[in-house]
């Protein structure tokens, strides 16, 4: 703990009624300056957590900053009542109520996750969603299962094993087990969330370098046989992709994991969910609600997967309520600030479908703060920023969508990167010369300059308010001392009695995934570096603990995917394949790690022993990377057509297109073309330099005003949010923000007992009724192309907001 200077106390110029109210209240007038001293070292402590109860700092402040003489006794008694409750909360359970509401402060060493069960039904959890997620990631529209759904799948099938799986024990070479232990655990059923999230539950679902695979196999793209064709290039890749950011994960547990103000709302919501499959309580009244979790799950989720229908296949306006456009459908100007498709998003009530609600910001599991700052964020961002430069035609914007992240060419078309490759692939400078720079729109190009500042304004602002954690961390680091006797919360009390994961055994994992990734692309005809392996690394291990805490304490992922492929084009310039793949290990190790450390969380918090997650993280990430690499190769040797436009069945890789198109922008033309000095969009880099000195006046301001509202200011997400901004509009910003308000603000504090009981439950339902149905909507009627032709499913796609109608034309000279 750190020392903080004592102020001095002068006891004898006390009055006698302050004597008389420190003889009532027990506070004997020699224990009056360590408690002023308990103070100043609480809010010193705390001032900068959001998260912390902020009535006891005010309290707390309201004593320090009065004289000496005039220190109202009775209060200060009061306001070391409540400090002496909150501790209690530390040593015995949590300070933060999101955490109270669903971890135990309580563990049985007896209760195992390292079942038969559990691991079976990991595997095939892995095996089974990962396939089709990998399949799916080559059609359009796709269809991702998120490991909700394994985690709701998987209570059924467990505890049908518990009951008919034979409890015999057998003996083998002296190591005694049973196939069913008992009944289904928590334990158990977590750990198969936990191999379902590093397998296929992670943004893209699948192994993340399977997209650069479908670009130089098909034809429509680079059409590599000769590379592509090589097993051994694909699988050193793939594992050295997929284990890098693991390697890197084990190294932060100090900084991510054990800190208990590193709450990770999202693992909060998991463990919700577990909590209502397991735990029927419901006797007790909250709030006048006796209804358990598990009953109220089950109708919220039966009422979404009902309802889901509606937005999602039967009355699709609900899902793009873009009433304001229908007054008039071919204004232009209109579509353009009010659209909710291809427009700004400005509207009141943009939408009824949970599934945009939440499409990029959770309402429940984000803090209410932290949606403030990015909807404040986005929304300054699309009409203070991007429609000023839009309508004032700045870098010919006014001559293309305003929000698309398509990139155009001269003649307002989507920019033909063919015609600036030769036969091999490669750029040719005379064809570029000879046909058009890029342009990008209007909300591309500003996506670009917030996510410059984003970068900068992470670190700045974690080393500004979080450097004590990071201080404690590298201290016990550099004693090489066990990272969790740093911490005294009853978390990691009850993990001690768990053998913990060696560091080297983390560093062996970084090793081999090095080795792999170093064979793969110097064997390898790739034309990338085993430099930029080493930078993807060095970059991993700077960015990841900020990264993460910024995940840990408000939901939201930095991911490091821009700055990768944008440093990656000065690098190695004229070489797209080289590009892809500097962009996927500087991006999947970070990525990969963050989450790995979030997995690390939900077991810390579930009690799972560290070496069982080990086991079962690695395995998993092994299985569900060949599993994507076999799914890939066959459908892309085994579909006919594959990754045309023109595809029968629609495997059409989108995803694996916007690969292809960046590999070509950034790779072969080059950021130095697009951003160097005196180039179109070399403005765009002073996002860099907004993004290291905004936080620092709001640190400021934090500090001299303790008691405002400036505590609460984000600046990274606002430009998180802002960076949102191409395709996305203020719609994914402005919605959950509102029903954000609703339950982290109105409703957590008038009914903080109901929220706790019922917040994350009801977002788990409503996640999985939207997932659930949105599967069997695809394979009922969406796959077969049964469709239901009316006015609710075509008004919103009427006129210039689905068209996306430009504010200028082309020139009729053809070119702008």
């Amino acid at each position: 703990m750190t020392d903080y200077p004592q102020r001095p106390i002068s006891l004898s110029s006390h009055s006698d009624k302050e004597k008389a109210a420190a003889t009532e209240t027990g506070i004997d007038e020699s224990d009056l300056q360590s408690l002023l001293n308990q103070l100043k070292h609480i809010v010193a402590e705390n001032e900068l957590d959001v998260n912390f109860p902020v009535h006891i700092l005010d309290q707390a402040r309201e004593i320090l900053d009065a004289e000496t003489q005039h220190v109202d006794l009775s209060q200060l008694h009061e306001v070391i009542t409540e400090i002496g409750k909150h501790r209690d909360l530390i040593e015995n359970d949590s300070p933060y109520p999101e955490v109270r509401a669903v971890v135990d402060p309580t563990d049985d060493p007896d209760v195992s996750a390292n079942t038969f069960r559990a691991w079976f039904l990991g595997m095939i959890a892995t095996i089974l969603f990962t396939g089709v997620n990998q399949l799916f990631t080559l059609r359009y529209p796709t269809i991702n299962i998120y490991s909700i759904v394994a985690q709701l799948l998987a209570y059924p099938c467990g505890v049908f094993m518990a009951k008919t799986l034979p409890t015999r024990q057998w003996n083998l070479f002296g190591w005694k087990f049973t196939l069913n232990p008992g009944p289904f655990n928590q334990k158990e059923h977590m750990l198969i969330t936990v191999m379902s999230n590093v397998s296929f539950g992670g943004t893209n679902g699948t192994a993340y370098v399977t997209y650069i695979f479908q670009v130089l196999k098909a034809k429509s793209f680079y059409n590599l046989t000769s590379l592509y064709d090589k097993a051994g290039f694909q699988i050193l890749v793939t594992l050295s992709t997929q284990l890098l950011g693991y390697g890197c994960a084990g190294v932060v547990r100090r900084f991510l994991v054990y800190p208990p103000s590193m709450i990770y709302p999202k693992c909060l919501s998991t463990i919700a969910l577990n909590k209502a499959l397991h735990n029927d309580e419901g006797r007790e009244r909250v709030n006048g609600w006796k209804i358990s979790r598990y009953r109220f799950f089950m109708y919220c989720f039966g009422g979404m997967f009902v309802y889901y229908w509606f937005p999602g296949y039967i009355f699709q306006a609900l899902s793009y309520f873009n009433w304001i456009n229908w007054i008039s459908p071919e204004n232009v100007k209109l579509a353009i600030i009010c659209g909710g498709i291809n427009g700004l998003g400005l509207n009141p009530l943009p939408t009824f479908d949970w599934n945009v609600v939440y499409a990029l910001y959770d309402p429940i599991i984000y803090p209410f703060y932290a949606l403030a700052n990015i909807g404040i964020g986005t929304i300054l961002c699309a009409f203070c920023v991007i429609a000023p430069v839009y309508f004032s035609n700045v870098w010919k914007t006014a001559y293309f969508p305003i929000i698309s992240n398509d990139v155009y060419d001269d003649t307002g078309s989507t920019y033909n990167v063919t015609r600036v490759l030769n036969a091999k692939g490669e750029f040719d400078v005379a064809a570029y010369e000879g046909y058009s720079q890029p342009y990008l729109t209007a909300g591309y190009s500003i996506m670009f300059f917030f996510f410059f500042a984003m970068y900068l304004a992470t670190i700045v602002h974690v080393a500004l308010y979080n450097r004590r954690e990071i201080i404690k961390g590298f201290s016990a680091l550099w004693k090489w001392t066990n990272a969790r006797e740093e911490h005294e919360d009853v978390h990691n009390r009850l993990m001690k009695r768990y053998k913990e994961v060696p560091e080297w055994w983390y560093l062996v994992i970084l090793a081999v995934s090095f080795i792999f990734g170093c064979i793969g692309v110097a064997k390898y005809d790739t034309g990338m570096p085993i430099w930029g392996i080493v930078f993807a690394i060095i970059l991993c291990l700077a960015l990841q603990i900020p990264y993460g805490m910024v995940y840990a304490i408000t939901n939201s992922e930095v991911t490091n995917n821009v700055i990768a492929e944008f440093i990656g084009g000065y690098a190695i310039p004229g070489k797209p394949i080289a590009n892809l793949l500097f962009k996927a290990f500087g991006y999947i190790a970070c990525a990969q790690s963050v989450q790995f450390v979030a997995d690390l969380k939900l077991g810390h918090y579930m009690k799972i022993a560290p070496r069982v997650m080990f086991s079962a993280q690695l395995v998993a990430t092994i299985v569900g990377a060949f599993v994507s690499l076999g799914v890939n190769v066959w459908a892309l040797d085994n579909i006919n057509d594959v990754c045309s436009l023109d595809q029968p069945q629609k495997f059409t890789c989108a995803g694996a297109r916007d690969f292809y198109t960046s590999s070509v922008i950034w790779g072969a033309i080059g950021p130095r073309r697009l951003f160097g000095t005196g180039q179109i969009y070399n403005p765009l880099l002073y996002g860099f330099l907004l993004g290291a000195l905004l936080p620092i006046p709001f640190y400021f301001f934090t500090k001299w005003w303790p008691r405002s509202g400036w505590r609460y200011v984000y600046i990274p997400l606002a430009f998180y949010g802002a960076a949102d901004l191409a395709p996305y509009n203020v719609t994914y910003a402005w919605t959950p923000m509102v029903v954000g308000f609703i339950f982290n603000f109105w409703i957590k504090r008038r009914w903080q007992a109901w929220w706790e009981k019922y917040a994350y439950v009801f977002t788990s339902a409503m996640s999985c009724g939207v997932a659930i149905s949105a599967i069997v909507i695809f394979f009922a009627v969406e796959y077969h192309a049964v469709n239901v032709n009316w006015w609710g499913n075509e008004v919103s796609y009427v006129g210039c907001d689905n068209d996306a109608c430009p504010l200028l034309n082309i020139p009729e000279g053809g070119k702008i």
